[in-house]
């Protein structure tokens, strides 16, 4: 698939359709018609989804399965993102196409993906943005800003991050869409509710993703080690010397500690995951009840 040619419009006839948009009057005839812009945007989001798709993922994510989507603001959250600052444009909005990717990956591995997808687009660098360590509203990702003919957004999160997201937004449908925005409601109950969810993502899965990236960091030396040790054996070191053996037992007790510790993480993963998941069932079931 090639990328669409540019769109047909200037920024400043998208300024003015972004201004009709938020204030909910008539688009005049010679401004590009809102469903024209959204085909057109929605044909980039493809296009982009479909480039990162193929890649050879597999090397990176040792063949564990991974999920390209795309999709398009709603005409709902696109006015509602209009009015919550009027200086900010249509033409600015980052994420009017979204592409996910998805998959169940360290934070090390997190990174890469962004940086191949950044080197994939010939983007610079910059264009990353990690909201894990600033998380907002208790949302974490990677986000890759593409400039394309339009902007992309390109949201990588691992499933844990992924998981959260969907149930907090279900949460929003609710409790209200403002608290993805940082606005807290202002019922207590409902209040205790959306504090304790940012608590999951900030205070649960950061420290237990992080857990986690260390310790396979920490395997992955430690079995790297191992095999050099065991190659210099090989090749006539001598291995009966007193030091050898020490740090043979040494390097064998801490790969021994890791995957005995990672039983542990695994474990509260798995909590972890059943409480995201019961979250959203209810607040599917609210949303349904509600109509």
């Amino acid at each position: 698939m090639q990328m669409p040619p540019s769109p047909p419009w200037t920024a400043g006839q998208l300024r003015r359709l972004g201004i009709c948009l938020r204030d909910q009057t008539p688009v005049p005839s010679h401004l590009p018609q809102y469903e024209d812009v959204m085909e057109y945007y929605n044909e980039v989001a493809v296009y982009v989804q479909d480039k990162i798709n193929p890649l050879d993922w597999d090397s990176l994510l040792t063949g564990r399965p991974f999920k390209v989507t795309s999709r398009l603001k709603t005409l709902d959250t696109l006015t509602q993102k209009l009015n919550r600052d009027h200086s900010y444009p249509l033409p600015a909005v980052q994420d009017i196409a979204g592409v996910r990717f998805e998959a169940e990956m360290t934070l090390d591995e997190q990174d890469a993906v962004a940086g191949a997808i950044v080197g994939m687009f010939d983007q610079d660098p910059r264009c990353i943005h990690d909201m894990r360590s600033d998380p907002h509203s208790g949302y974490r990702a990677v986000h890759v800003w593409l400039r394309l003919p339009v902007r992309v957004e390109v949201q990588v999160r691992t499933q844990l991050q992924g998981l959260w997201a969907n149930m907090y937004e279900s949460a929003a449908d609710v409790l209200g869409r403002g608290i993805r925005y940082g606005e807290l409601p202002t019922d207590s109950p409902d209040l205790e509710i959306v504090t304790t969810m940012q608590d999951i993502s900030v205070n649960k899965i950061a420290p237990l993703e992080h857990s986690r990236n260390e310790l396979i960091r920490i395997g992955a030396e430690a079995k790297a080690s191992l095999s050099r040790l065991r190659s210099l054996k090989a090749s006539g070191l001598d291995s009966a010397s007193e030091q050898f053996q020490h740090v043979v037992e040494q390097l064998e007790t801490n790969q021994r500690e890791a995957e005995a510790f990672q039983s542990d993480i695994d474990a509260e993963e798995t909590e972890v995951r059943a409480s995201l998941d019961s979250w959203k069932t209810l607040f599917d079931s609210i949303r349904e009840e509600r109509g």
